[in-house]
């Protein structure tokens, strides 16, 4: 991957800051790794600006700091250092959507993991999940949408994204 991502500080135990500068300024952001469930070593990802008076990520705001390609490369450099120190994990995101919005999130991940398939289908496994919707919304709450996880095709839409290693 050609784009230099932002040096990260661990803050807890799976959880990172770096910092967004652009355009806008520097904002803080932070992204945190949560096991899911044991029983199938499922972890998510998630990331956001961080917000000291909650002590907590904001996943739903959009800074709009210029610097979208390195947020995402800062983020992905994590998730696959992840899965080198935790070969059995599952590593899962999805981009948080307030109704009535469109899933650009979803959408800037799923552009990303396109971009550099060839190159990231050489050591993982890619999939794609496709949530069962009744008019336009997802059913359940994630990581319990109702759906079923397919292997990632580009240039296909999904709702939320998992990698591991290939063994």
């Amino acid at each position: 991957m050609d784009i230099i991502p932002y040096p990260t500080y661990e803050t807890g135990s799976l959880e990172y800051s770096f910092y967004s500068v652009g355009h806008t300024g520097v904002i803080e952001l932070r992204m945190r790794i949560t096991l899911m469930d044991a029983g199938t070593r499922f972890y998510n990802i998630g990331f956001g600006v961080w917000e000291l008076w909650r002590e907590d990520i904001n996943d739903k705001t959009t800074i709009r700091n210029g610097d979208t390609d390195r947020i995402l490369a800062t983020v992905s450099q994590k998730a696959l250092e992840f899965l080198r120190q935790n070969p059995e994990a599952n590593i899962a995101a999805t981009g948080s959507v307030l109704p009535g919005e469109m899933p650009l999130r979803t959408r800037k991940y799923q552009m990303g993991i396109s971009k550099y398939y060839s190159e990231l289908s050489e050591f993982c496994n890619i999939y794609g999940f496709k949530a069962n919707k009744v008019d336009g919304v997802i059913m359940g709450e994630w990581p319990d949408w109702d759906g079923k996880w397919v292997r990632f095709v580009p240039g296909t839409n999904y709702d939320a994204f998992l990698l591991n290693l290939k063994k």
